[in-house]
């Protein structure tokens, strides 16, 4: 992140009042913990409402909330709805626009407080403040909402029909816990909290719906999204994308390259600029985009050190930003600054535009070759930007669910040791002939991308249904290979999300999806590789090759899956780029 600089907090004394009720509209006491400043006043108050323990209040990535008390603010920190100390039933993000409303008018009239409210805090917390900003309460002024998605369908529970089995089980076993507590049922909780520890097993069995019965119990929702497997009105009802013309506050997005939600992230920053309901929201977007996965946030990202310039500094930059809004500290940078600043990894450097995708990226196909076949890292398969012969032998290999290709690193969440996340060397997966490597020359000069990543390929499939899975690939000179980006689409899904439809095995299809977006510098003496295979296991579930409901496939559906892929004149299969001339 460009450097920040925050005025040094005063030793200031900080009064803490715990278990503070706030009465929602309803009835129902929410508990909230309030840190403020014992002498002067008045202060604006910052708002952070979560479902993981107000006590904690994100720790993991912001500064404590007594933190941000001493440089001069009120800060109440929240159980949500049915969580920790709160009253109430916890249904995944189905009060917090009520809810937020009501908290945040609470807030606004709290003694000592100056009557403008701003929130903060990442994943669900930053989907609670959007949540809230849709109801539009009067003394909301500003929110940072950090590493979000735009959509409960796509890019969360889904992504182009493949279930998000590794982000939904985990958080499943480990939001279930409070909620068995809560019930005290300290059996059910130790029974989660053993099933959440060996997770990696939990992710093989089959089927999905088949959880345990303190799951069923306690988090009855993981069971609803099984049972909506196309995105319906039971996913629209809380898509933020489709309220964007209710979002009347100003927003700092922060988003990570490989936190899963980076694309939906940049579509909120975007949605809100064309469609925010006020000109003040649509004119005061500002997007930061780092090289961080979900959690935590540090310049060490999988196996990779990004440098000090990739150091966690969000705090002082909240700092600034509620400054400038609930203060009216009208110098600091965002009175200035291009309202995207996005980190370019390889690099290491800051660089920022007044958009995004930026202006002067030009899409560039990179095309699939090879002379006999592309199975793993001892075939001869190339990236080219020449384009394919009139013939070129397809490359062929087979895909059984039994036998999946294990993710290494990528876009999951949220913890890194249960999930996969971040940068890794993909050698040990690209020794198997079930993977088609693809790589290009070794570069003279730098090549930097900067945009959306898409994949177009043609391919054929005995199954009825499968999945393409496309990954874009950095190769160092010493060999090791680490993944920039990866996109998976379901076959049955390619004609929309709303409808899935069989595949007639041996029809040549060509599918069109996107790895995501990125900004990357390729160095000298590097070289650029896409990966092809058709799973990405557990980040998503393993297609049986079957047209089953995903909470209800067995071992006993699994079929073999012949996969063609195809590079000639006629089926020319690529990665489209966004270089940076």
């Amino acid at each position: 992140m460009p450097e920040v600089k925050t005025a040094q907090a005063a030793a200031v004394e900080i009064q803490l009042d715990r278990d503070v009720p706030v009465v929602m509209r309803d009835g129902v006491k929410l508990l909230a913990d309030i840190y403020r400043p014992k002498e002067g006043g008045p202060y604006p108050v910052l708002v952070m409402r979560t479902p993981y323990n107000k006590a904690d209040a994100q720790t993991m990535n912001y500064a404590h909330p007594s933190w941000y008390a001493r440089h001069g603010y009120i800060v109440v920190v929240q159980d949500t709805r049915g969580r920790w100390s709160s009253e109430g039933e916890f249904a995944p993000y189905a009060n917090e626009s009520e809810d937020g409303y009501d908290t945040v008018e609470w807030a606004a009239a709290l003694p000592g407080a100056e009557p403008k409210v701003g929130m903060y805090g990442f994943s669900y917390v930053g989907a609670a403040q959007w949540q809230a900003a849709v109801s539009r309460p009067p003394h909301l002024a500003c929110i940072v909402p950090g590493m979000i998605g735009s959509d409960s369908y796509q890019g969360k529970a889904y992504r182009n029909g493949a279930f998000s089995l590794a982000l939904s089980q985990s958080w499943v076993f480990f939001a279930a816990q409070d909620t068995a507590l809560r019930r005290k049922r300290t059996d059910w909780a130790a029974e989660l909290g053993a099933q959440y520890a060996a997770i990696h097993s939990q992710y093989r069995k089959l089927p999905l719906s088949d959880l345990p019965e303190a799951a069923k119990e306690t988090a009855p929702y993981y069971l609803e999204w099984l049972r909506h497997p196309t995105r319906d009105s039971y996913w629209s009802l809380h898509a933020l994308r489709e309220q964007y013309e209710r979002i009347e506050v100003p927003a700092l997005h922060i988003g990570g390259w490989y936190d899963i939600f980076i694309d939906g992230t940049i579509d909120n920053f975007n949605g809100i600029r064309e469609r925010g309901g006020t000109a003040k929201a649509r004119e005061n977007q500002f997007l930061l985009i780092e090289p961080w996965f979900h959690m935590p946030w540090s310049r060490y990202v999988g196996e990779l050190d990004f440098g000090e310039e990739a150091a966690n500094r969000i705090d002082s930059l909240q700092i600034e930003w509620f400054d400038y809004w609930l203060k009216d500290k009208r110098s600091n940078r965002f009175a200035h600054q291009p309202a995207v600043q996005y980190f370019e990894m390889g690099s290491n450097r800051w660089r920022q535009s007044d958009s995004w995708p930026i202006a002067g990226a030009e899409a560039v196909p990179y095309y699939l070759r090879s002379e006999q076949r592309a199975n793993s890292i001892n075939g001869d398969g190339r990236l080219s930007i020449e384009q394919p012969p009139e013939h070129e032998y397809p490359d062929v290999f087979v895909y059984h669910p039994s036998i999946a290709v294990p993710a290494l690193g990528g876009r999951s969440g949220a913890v890194p040791d249960l999930t996969p996340m971040g940068p890794k060397n993909q050698l040990p997966i690209e020794i198997r002939n079930d993977v088609l490597v693809y790589t290009s020359d070794t570069l003279d000069r730098k090549l930097a991308i900067a945009g959306e990543i898409t994949m177009e390929l043609y391919a054929s499939t005995s199954a009825e249904d499968t999945d393409f899975v496309a990954k874009l690939i950095d190769v160092y000179p010493d060999g090791k290979a680490y993944n920039i980006a990866e996109g998976i689409i379901r076959a049955s899904y390619r004609n929309g999300l709303d409808r899935r439809e069989a595949v007639t095995p041996g029809e040549i299809i060509r599918y069109s999806f996107s790895l995501g977006p990125t900004a990357h510098a390729f160095k000298p003496g590097h070289t650029i590789r896409i990966d092809i295979t058709s799973s990405l296991f557990p980040t998503f579930d393993r297609n049986p090759n079957a047209l089953v409901e995903p909470g209800e496939a067995t071992e006993a559906d699994f079929e073999t899956a012949t996969q063609t892929i195809y590079h000639d004149s006629s089926y020319p299969s690529k990665v489209w780029l966004p270089v940076i001339r």
